[in-house]
C-alpha cells in the first residue's frame, strides 16, 4: 500500500513587480493506494495529478508530509517496486524498440519479455523499430509496453492514452487487468475518462492542489448512479 500523508508541495512564483508569492500544487494532501487496485486520480489542468504522482516516484520533493510504500518511507530504492511513465518521451534518442528493452532488462531484475512480447504483437511494434521515427501514438504504446513488462508492484501513468487513437485506447484498458498481477496496483491520470470507466476502482478528484472528493467508482455508481465523469463535473463545478 501507498499512504500519503499531509503531503504539501508549494513554489513560489514571481509578480510583475518582482514580489514572490506562494502557489500550492498540493495542499496537505492524504490518501491511500491500495494493492491490487487500480486507482485514477483526476481533476482540470494544474489540480495537482502530475506533481502527485511525481512525489510518490521521488522525482519531486514535497514541503511537509510522508510518503510511505509498503511500510517504508520513500527512498532512493522507490525504483525497485515503483515505475513512473511520464507524458513526455522517455526513451533514448536513436534507440530501438529492442535496445530499449535490453537497456530496461539490465536494471530491472524483474522483466518480462513473455509479457513484451505480447504487448508488442498487439501494438504492431518491433524491436528493430527505430523509436524516433515512430509517431506520437506509436511512442506512447512502445512507453507503456515497457511500463508493464517490468512487472513492478506500482505503475504510475501519467495521462498514458495521449497520442493514442480511440480504438486503441479502448482495446488497451481491456488489457490492464490481464497484464495486472493481483498485488499489482496501477495509478493514472488521464482526461480520457470515458475509456477507463469500466476498469478503475478507486478514484480520487484534485482541486487547486487538494482532495475534494475520494470514492469507491462501483459503489458511487450504485449509491448515486452516476458516471464517474458525471461525479467529476459535479465535485468540480461546486468548487
Amino acid at each position: 500500500m501507498i499512504q500519503v500523508k499531509n503531503l504539501t508541495k508549494k513554489y513560489k512564483k514571481p509578480l510583475i513587480n518582482k514580489r514572490k508569492y506562494v502557489d500550492y500544487a498540493l495542499d496537505n494532501v492524504s490518501l491511500n493506494i491500495a494493492e491490487g487496485k487500480i486507482t485514477a486520480i483526476l481533476g482540470i489542468n494544474g489540480a495537482g495529478k502530475s506533481t502527485l504522482l511525481k512525489c510518490l516516484a521521488g522525482i519531486i520533493k514535497p514541503n511537509s508530509g510522508s510518503i510511505i510504500i509498503d511500510d517504508k518511507p520513500i527512498n532512493r530504492f522507490v525504483n525497485s517496486h515503483l515505475i513512473f511513465v511520464p507524458d513526455t518521451e522517455t526513451h533514448f534518442p536513436g534507440f530501438t524498440v529492442g535496445q530499449m528493452i535490453s537497456f530496461y532488462k539490465d536494471f530491472y531484475p524483474s522483466w518480462n519479455d513473455e509479457k513484451a512480447e505480447d504487448m508488442m504483437e498487439f501494438f504492431n511494434i518491433k524491436r528493430e523499430d527505430i523509436i524516433d521515427n515512430l509517431s506520437r501514438g506509436n511512442i506512447a504504446k512502445v512507453k507503456l509496453m515497457l511500463a508493464f513488462s517490468l512487472d513492478l508492484k506500482y505503475i504510475l501513468l501519467d495521462e498514458p492514452f495521449s497520442g493514442i487513437d480511440i480504438f486503441k485506447r479502448e482495446e488497451f484498458v481491456s488489457l490492464i487487468a490481464k497484464y495486472m498481477n493481483e498485488n499489482q496496483s496501477v495509478v493514472f491520470t488521464t482526461h480520457e475518462i470515458s475509456e477507463i470507466e469500466s476498469i478503475v476502482d478507486h478514484v480520487f478528484i484534485l482541486s487547486d492542489g487538494r482532495i475534494v472528493s475520494s470514492f469507491d467508482a462501483e459503489e458511487m455508481r450504485y449509491l448515486e448512479g452516476k458516471s464517474i465523469l458525471q461525479k467529476l463535473r459535479e465535485v468540480t463545478l461546486n468548487e
